[in-house]
């Protein structure tokens, strides 16, 4: 029995620059995946396979978008839909929060501002309260020419390691001689490595996140059940089985041991032309004096490297915080780029507000303690 066809609708428009260009929504698979074989990179969270888990996980649609130029150019969107009632459209987001960036993907790589000012325009006539878009940081250049001004921007720094020359090449100068020496310290405490795509890890890579949850809220000063929740809200208890299911041998999660018990893991994905660091957990007493971390890193960047991939990404930090001082070991370069909303209500400024009083207030606590 073969599934039912997807309808998509197209539609002809006219940008605000008088260009001239068709919409087809969602993307036809076919043409996704001619688009993605054209770039010469491409991460994870831009394909239809994630797309497809983002909405089996977070009760989202499909709302890609297939944009077509006067000159023939074709670029996609991922985009995710949340709607109420099946009419009102609460929110679309490329990709919504916890899943990655997105942004758009240009047929052999290309975006130009236009297409981006294209993109702003037709999502601002939608009838979303709320529009996230979060672009790949390889191109925050061209969005931030394209951006129209009255975006509400946020800035993010990601960072990404170069894989040119491979892993020897990795090894010898972009690794820091003092992460080269905890690698060697780990192998020396024995921590065994092992690495699957079948989802075996994933029971070991949640018990050691619930212990990240506890730790994180201890060094914030949060109560821990609040930590909890909001961890349950931004990884929900199927959120990576999932993803491990779906994407198989794209997913691989490395775990290290030490003498039988699990001190860390991390979750890496995997396209044809990159590797993406998603998530990672600890037991900290066991990961500290051992250095597991940097043994799974290396393992990682082995293998994609080998596989072939151009880029080790490894996320967003904060800059100056211990997260973006431990990836900077390995050579990961810092990579300043912005998410963007398009609101009705002014929601994401509000709450952006919000959240940096929040933040001073909290670090006056701890200046009281």
């Amino acid at each position: 029995m073969t599934a039912p066809a997807v309808p998509h609708s197209r539609r002809g428009r006219i940008g605000a620059q008088g260009r001239a260009y068709t919409v087809t929504s969602p993307v036809p698979a076919g043409v996704w995946e001619e688009v993605l074989a054209s770039a010469p990179q491409v991460l994870a969270s831009q394909t239809p396979e994630w797309l497809r888990c983002v909405c089996a996980v977070g009760g989202f649609e499909d709302a890609s978008r297939l944009y077509e130029t006067a000159d023939g150019r074709r670029l996609v969107l991922p985009l995710a839909r949340r709607a109420v009632l099946g009419r009102m459209i609460l929110s679309e987001a490329s990709m919504p929060f916890g899943w990655g960036p997105a942004g758009l993907l240009g047929e052999s790589g290309v975006v130009l501002p236009d297409d981006v000012r294209m993109v702003f325009g037709d999502l601002a006539a939608h009838r979303a309260l709320r529009v996230w878009l979060r672009p790949e940081p390889a191109a925050a250049a061209t969005w931030e020419e394209g951006r129209p001004p009255w975006t509400v921007r946020r800035p993010a720094m990601a960072q990404s390691l170069s894989l040119a020359g491979g892993f020897d090449e990795v090894w010898r100068t972009r690794f820091r001689r003092d992460t080269r020496n905890r690698i060697n310290r780990a192998e020396r405490a024995e921590v065994v490595v092992e690495r699957d795509d079948t989802g075996r890890l994933v029971p070991v890579f949640q018990r050691l996140y619930a212990m990240s949850v506890e730790r994180w809220a201890r060094h914030e000063g949060q109560p821990v059940a609040l930590a909890q929740w909001r961890a349950a809200l931004r990884e929900p208890a199927g959120k990576l089985r999932t993803v491990a299911e779906r994407l198989g041998a794209r997913c691989r999660v490395y775990a290290g041991f030490v003498d039988g018990r699990p001190a860390a893991a991390i979750v890496v994905l995997f396209t044809a032309t990159t590797a993406t660091y998603w998530r990672g957990a600890m037991n900290e007493e066991l990961a500290g004096r051992t250095y597991a971390n940097y043994l799974l890193h290396r393992a990682a960047i082995r293998d994609a490297a080998e596989a072939g991939c151009a880029a080790y990404h490894m996320g967003d930090s904060r800059p100056g915080s211990p997260l973006a001082l431990f990836k900077s070991r390995f050579g990961a370069v810092e990579q300043h780029y912005a998410s963007y909303w398009l609101e009705r209500l002014p929601v994401a400024s509000l709450t952006e507000r919000a959240r940096r009083r929040a933040g001073a207030a909290l670090q006056q606590l701890r200046g009281r303690r």
